[in-house]
């Protein structure tokens, strides 16, 4: 009997079978010679099942670690993106780093296809495919394994394509474990519903559409329908844009929210286009969904440009903007920001500005409107600066605040802006979005004119409410604003009182924009739901007539009244009574200020300035003969009131004057101590007044202006420059429009400092009559937009306006100071004249000292002390203990270029 059993048992598919003899039967002689064949038979097999044996691991554990699994993607015909249609390719290969081995095989399913989407969710899965069958494949040392090409026709496993997205596509080898991955960009045919529009324009800052200026494509999603529309779940969709016959990505097909309502437009995106990316000519802008399910084109007339342009900066120098930072702002925030230029290229770029209009910001509403552009804030002044920046280094520049008022000085509404930065000179610009909420309606909203009508239909306590809104005569463009869009009063007419509030379709309609079209048929029907008949105390309301009032929370507010009968029995139809909302009559109120008047193209425009309340324009003065006059104060009764012609070009609020409270001239007192026939720049020996401002201020002192003008009628080289100075900056006042963030003031400043280059901190404060704080913020905004600049001297910052003539580059002997100096036989005069007397000599006087020798109280030398100082002539420092005074660099021009003082 003869026993065998294959050595593949073992694991070794092709061992030969061990062979077991039985010699049961045998004769003993023929038993032994056989046994002990058999014996040495058995041995040797055993020998031979025991070597096999013995190297049977290794075979089945071929080492994998010098085995690398990788794969290539078949990208041919393939844009950066894969469409309907499209195979992904994907090539296996194995390769052997190390010495020969031998690897495991499923032969069922060698290399399979594994698919996942962004979230790590598999679309497709072929492991199930393998049956678990096993062989051993040798590989030599260097030699590379192909498998068969793994394909992906970017479907699921139902056989529907994925949706669009990207997705990482991997060739699993199963016996090993090893794979290789790739991610690919998908975007599959949509299916959206087909009432949805599409629509896209183009915006440029100028308005005319010129290749040498940005340009911004404003796309918008509007549902025409008056019923709400369902978003469909379209993944990663992407819009398809198209510049003639380019073709990228770009935004999201469809807005963040799940449903668009009746009549909305949604903005989808808004795209910049540099200078220069449009050439002169006729060009073909569209926009679509993958498959077309969706697409607008527009047809675009750019003119060439109309002057020597050039683009070469677009790859050396990317700007940024920054201080954003989430992008989201409220009512009452201000947005401050600068812009980054930044070398991204491989050399040092030299830069030259010819103007001041380096950095500059422009602003767009969700409809491509300009709200906010910062050149029609300031005027570019001509100078030459030179900047120098090496690979990766950074420069950055101060923006314009923006208080979110648009370029007529009104509040903005809710919504999504688009932020553009440019650098104008060098063609280089970069766009950022920011979300604005407010709560309340904006300052200049214009009343919309819509009827309304309302259905109601009873139910236990309460009742629910449809409202029908139709415009009256043409299309309403209507913004929500909040996060509710009605509001439901009830009034007991018996007691005409208000017993009952509620806010309803609170769905985060804040900011979004309905377009309604004047289509009697074809109205928008809000549905309110339930409105309860409770009190404030949740009791029910008794039987009786009621009446609604029906508020749209949008922008403006909108209300209408409803008279109805409680308990509502059945569904009713209930017209509206239009709810006139009466302005509340304004009660006059008391201003008081300085009249200045500014020559404009329509008369003189006469101007209040007002501690209290700022700049108030004079719109109507029903005095009879009383006009204001130049330089005189007064308190008056007034209201507010619509601007003048003569004011129009300013956007500071305007009064009409009602009665004349108080009224006096321009007056100058001199100093009871001080009889001298030359006033001085005290105005009251009791305490410091202020000095009376004006636009283009002047100092209310006799001496000073008559020393001011002499000293510029007398001298040509000053007397040119002034007056050219002076009529430019009443063009710039021209052109200066008043808002809340100060361009007003910020106008005098520079004003100020062009009549008088080098005048420090302290003396701008005393002369233009603004406290710390003002004039530090409106220093600091026309140093970042480099209207003016800063010299220390000693402890002392003297600002200057920036020019061809005054700029940076120049030494301190180049420098001009304030001619500003008081009458040499005041106290004051006296006092300069001492500090002159002793600074040579290392002196420096304290306040008692100069009382002393002066013969005059220390409260009155102090007291004209400060005003020296305010007028940055005289500079108090702490020397041990004392405070000792000395005389500032402007004060010993103003000595040695001054006859009426004698210097020994």
């Amino acid at each position: 009997m003869i026993l065998s059993f294959a050595m593949s048992s073992f694991g070794c598919m092709n061992a030969p079978p061990l062979h077991i003899v039985c010699t049961a039967g045998l004769s003993s002689n023929e038993n032994l010679s056989m046994h002990m064949a058999g014996r040495m038979r058995v041995s040797a097999g055993v020998l031979v099942a025991l070597l096999m044996l013995s190297t049977m691991p290794i075979l089945a554990q071929a080492d994998v670690a010098d085995l690398t699994f990788d794969s290539e993607l078949n990208t041919s015909g393939i844009d950066a993106y894969y469409t309907t249609g499209d195979v992904v390719q994907i090539q296996p290969t194995l390769s052997n780093t190390g010495a020969s081995t031998t690897f495991e095989n499923d032969p069922s399913c060698g290399v399979i296809l594994q698919v996942t989407d962004s979230m790590g969710e598999f679309v497709v899965d072929e492991l199930d495919l393998c049956r678990g069958q096993s062989q051993m494949i040798d590989i030599a040392s260097s030699e590379v394994k192909t498998f068969p090409e793994v394909l992906w026709d970017l479907t699921t496993e139902d056989g529907a394509y994925v949706l669009p997205g990207w997705y990482t596509v991997r060739a699993l080898h199963t016996a090993t474990g090893l794979f290789s991955s790739h991610d690919v960009h998908v975007q599959t045919d949509v299916i959206v519903p087909s009432e949805l529009l599409l629509s896209i324009d183009a915006t440029s800052r100028l308005g005319p559409l010129v290749s040498s200026e940005e340009m911004v494509l404003t796309v918008t999603m509007y549902n025409p329908t008056s019923s709400a529309i369902q978003l469909p779940d379209l993944g990663g969709c992407l819009l398809h844009f198209s510049i003639d016959e380019a073709t990228d990505l770009s935004s999201n097909c469809l807005p963040s929210f799940t449903q668009i309502e009746a009549f909305e437009e949604v903005l989808l995106e808004q795209r910049l286009l540099p200078s220069g990316a449009l050439d002169g000519g006729l060009h073909t802008i569209s926009v679509a969904l993958p498959g077309n399910a969706l697409s607008a084109s527009l047809n675009l007339e750019v003119a060439p440009p109309t002057e020597t342009f050039t683009s070469i900066y677009q790859d050396q120098l990317q700007v940024g903007l920054s201080g954003l930072e989430d992008g989201l702002f409220g009512d009452g925030e201000i947005m401050s920001t600068s812009m980054t230029m930044l070398n991204v290229g491989d050399v040092q770029q030299s830069i030259r500005f010819t103007d001041t209009c380096r950095a500059e910001l422009w602003i767009l509403d969700d409809q491509g409107s300009v709200v906010f552009d910062s050149r029609s804030l300031k005027t570019c002044n001509a100078i030459n600066m030179d900047y120098s920046l090496d690979p990766t280094e950074e420069v950055v520049f101060s923006l314009p605040d923006w208080t979110f008022t648009d370029l007529l000085g009104c509040q903005i509404s809710s919504g999504t802006y688009t932020a553009i930065v440019e650098v104008p000179q060098l063609h280089l610009s970069h766009s950022e979005t920011i979300d604005y909420e407010r709560l309340t309606a904006t300052n200049c909203a214009q009343s919309l004119p819509l009827d309304m009508s309302t259905s109601l239909s009873g139910i236990d306590n309460g009742f629910d409410l449809n409202i029908t809104v139709v415009p009256q005569v043409s299309e309403v463009d209507l913004r929500w604003i909040g996060p509710c869009s009605v509001t439901v009063s009830i009034i007991d007419l018996e007691i005409s009182d208000e017993v009952h509030r509620q806010a309803s379709l609170c769905n985060e309609h804040d900011g979004r924009h309905l377009s309604l079209p004047y289509s009697p048929g074809n109205a928008l029907v809000l549905e309110v739901g339930e409105v309860s008949m409770i009190d404030f105390n949740n009791a029910p309301l008794p039987d009786g007539m009621y009446q609604m009032i029906v508020t749209l929370e949008a922008n403006p507010t909108t209300s209408a009244g409803f008279v109805f009968e409680w308990p509502i029995v059945e569904t009713v139809e209930v017209q509206s009574m239009i709810i006139e909302e009466e302005p509340e009559q304004e009660e006059s109120r008391l201003v008081s200020g300085t009249w200045s008047g500014i020559l404009t193209e329509e008369g003189t425009c006469w101007i209040l300035d007002s501690p209290q309340d700022g700049q108030l324009l004079l719109s109507l003065a029903a005095l009879g003969s009383w006009a204001p006059q130049q330089g005189w104060s007064g308190t008056y009764q007034s209201l507010s009131a619509t601007s003048s012609p003569q004011c129009s070009k300013f956007q500071a609020p305007s009064i009409e004057l009602l009665t004349v409270e108080t009224e006096s001239g321009p007056t100058v007192e001199q100093a009871a101590e001080e009889q001298s026939d030359g006033p001085t720049l005290v105005l009251s020996e009791e305490s410091e007044a202020p000095l009376a401002t004006t636009l283009i201020v002047v100092v209310t002192t006799t001496s000073l202006l008559s020393l001011l003008v002499s000293l510029v009628l007398g001298n040509e080289s000053l007397r040119i420059p002034s007056t050219a100075a002076g009529l430019w900056f009443l063009g710039m006042i021209g052109r200066t429009h008043e808002t809340t963030d100060g361009r007003y003031q910020r106008g005098r400043l520079m004003g100020y400092l062009t009549a008088n280059p080098g005048c420090h901190f302290r003396a701008l404060m005393a002369a233009l009559d603004m406290s710390n704080g003002q004039i530090t913020h409106h220093l600091r905004i026309l140093e970042s937009e480099e209207a003016i600049w800063r010299r220390k001297d000693g402890r002392l910052v003297r600002y200057y306006p920036l020019t061809n003539t005054m700029n940076p580059g120049m030494s301190d002997e180049e420098l001009p100071v304030p001619p500003l100096s008081p009458d040499p036989n005041s106290l004051q005069g006296k006092i300069l004249t001492l500090l002159d007397a002793d600074g040579p000599m290392g002196e420096f006087p304290t306040q008692a000292e100069l009382a002393k020798r002066l013969e005059k109280s220390q409260q009155l030398v102090s007291h004209h002390l400060r005003t020296l100082q305010k007028f940055g002539l005289v500079e108090k420092r702490k020397m041990g203990i004392k405070n000792r005074y000395k005389l500032t660099r402007e004060a010993i021009f103003l000595l040695e270029s001054n006859d009426d003082f004698t210097r020994d």
